[in-house]
C-alpha cells in the first residue's frame, strides 16, 4: 500500500548517502507497505546484537521471516533499505507531535519515548549519514515554522533580542544540539528528563 509522510518537507539523496530536506507544504506519497515494517522491525532487533556492517540480507530476511527476494523486491541493497527506513521514522516522529502543533512538554515527551523505543536504529543513522546533524536541524526548522506557536516570528525577537532570521536559528540549533548530545550519549537520559531540558532552555 502507500502512505502519506505528512512532512512538511521532501527528503533527497545523493549518491554517497548524504540526503537533504526541502520545504513543501503538502504532504507527499511515498511508496511502502506492510513489508517494509516487518524489514524495521527486524533491522531494530538485529541492531542490539550486531553493527549495520554485520547484518546480511538473509539476517534480514529469516528475522523478518520474509524472503530474501522480498527484500530484493523492495530494496537494492542494505543501504537502500536503511534510506527507506529514516523515512519511516519521520514519518513516525511527524505523526506525533502533529497531535499538538504547540510542542508542549507533553508531546514533546511522546515523541522522546518514540526515539528512545527506537534508539538502536536511530543510532545507525547517525553513522551511516555524515549529514544527519543538518537533517535534524532541516527537520525541526520545518516543524516549527508551521506548527501552531502564536506570533512566532515576534515571540523570538523578543526572546532573543535579535532579528526573526538569528533568534530562530538559536533557537533551532538548541535543540538539535540537546537531541544530538542526548544520542551521542548513547541515550542515557530518559525522555522525560530530555523534554524538560528542551522546555527549560528554549525561550519560548
Amino acid at each position: 500500500m502507500n502512505y502519506y509522510l505528512n512532512l512538511y518537507c521532501i527528503i533527497t539523496f545523493d549518491k554517497i548517502y548524504n540526503f537533504k530536506i526541502l520545504y513543501k507544504g503538502d504532504s507527499i506519497l511515498v511508496s511502502s507497505d506492510n513489508t517494509n515494517l516487518k524489514f524495521l522491525k527486524a533491522f531494530s532487533e538485529l541492531l542490539k546484537m550486531r553493527s549495520f556492517e554485520q547484518i546480511k540480507v538473509s539476517d534480514l530476511a529469516k528475522k523478518a521471516r520474509l524472503s530474501r527476494r522480498s527484500f530484493y523486491n523492495h530494496y537494492n541493497s542494505k543501504e537502500d533499505f536503511l534510506r527507506e527506513s529514516i523515512l519511516i521514522i519521520f514519518d513516525d516522529i511527524t505523526k506525533i507531535l502533529n497531535n499538538d502543533l504547540l510542542y508542549e512538554e507533553v508531546i514533546l515527551k511522546e515523541m522522546l519515548s518514540y526515539m528512545y523505543t527506537n534508539k538502536e536504529i536511530i543510532k545507525s543513522f547517525v553513522c551511516f549519514f555524515p549529514n544527519i546533524d543538518n537533517i535534524i536541524k532541516d527537520y525541526i526548522k520545518g516543524m516549527i515554522i508551521h506548527s501552531d506557536i502564536p506570533d512566532l516570528e515576534k515571540q523570538l525577537e523578543t526572546a532573543y533580542q535579535i532579528p526573526y532570521s538569528f533568534a530562530l536559528d538559536i533557537y533551532i540549533s538548541t535543540i538539535e544540539s540537546i537531541i544530538l548530545n542526548w544520542i551521542d550519549n548513547d541515550f542515557t537520559e530518559e525522555p522525560e528528563e530530555i523534554a524538560k531540558y528542551i522546555t527549560s532552555v528554549v525561550r519560548i
